[in-house]
């Protein structure tokens, strides 16, 4: 009776063994296939961008985010490089963050909305730095992240950018607030011009 369970044990340990190899070759390959679609992003044709960019976020794997950062300048693949990034979550926060001040504005512009659909409150103190941008794209983005992560900071900044000079941001500051539950009749006004 000793032979037989040592047999079955020894069959347990074989099935244990073959199934841990098999992991082991799968995420050899996910790994691989990641740096397949990291080298892609590099392509000319912006379709295989685009698609590598787009496969990177269904990934949600963390050594992704440096190569998507990069894209986000991409005026082709920046805002799907924005959101592969939003799905990669809280491991691309600190590095969105960082990008709020890069020269390009393309870049920021994708960054405030990737930072919004994170939702991180973290992000708030920058955010609220980005309302004050050159570029209205870039504190228009900044005002709907900063409604999206609805932390009660960004009320006065936000009550701040409905005098901003752009109709846009001032629309986008009036929705954040009535997505944070102001009642104020100024928001009432802006939304209404």
């Amino acid at each position: 009776m000793n032979y037989k369970v040592t047999s079955k044990n020894g069959k347990i340990t074989m099935v244990v063994l073959v199934i841990s190899f098999c992991l082991l070759f799968i995420g050899y390959l996910q790994a691989a296939d990641i740096d397949k679609l990291i080298q892609q992003l590099k392509d000319d044709d912006p379709i295989a961008r685009l698609h590598a960019v787009k496969t990177l976020g269904e990934t949600k794997d963390a050594h992704a985010v440096d190569p998507l950062i990069a894209v986000l300048k991409d005026s082709k693949c920046g805002l799907q490089a924005a959101n592969s990034l939003a799905k990669i979550g809280k491991p691309s926060v600190e590095s969105l963050i960082t990008v709020l001040k890069d020269e390009s504005p393309i870049a920021r512009r994708n960054a405030a909305m990737a930072l919004g659909m994170i939702k991180d409150t973290g992000a708030v103190k920058p955010l609220i730095t980005a309302l004050k941008d050159d570029n209205q794209i870039v504190r228009r983005n900044a005002a709907r992240a900063l409604g999206e992560i609805n932390d009660p900071s960004a009320v006065e900044p936000l009550t701040a950018a409905l005098k901003d000079n752009s109709p846009v941001v001032r629309r986008n500051a009036a929705l954040a607030l009535k997505e944070m539950g102001s009642s104020e009749t100024v928001v009432a006004d802006i939304l209404h011009e």
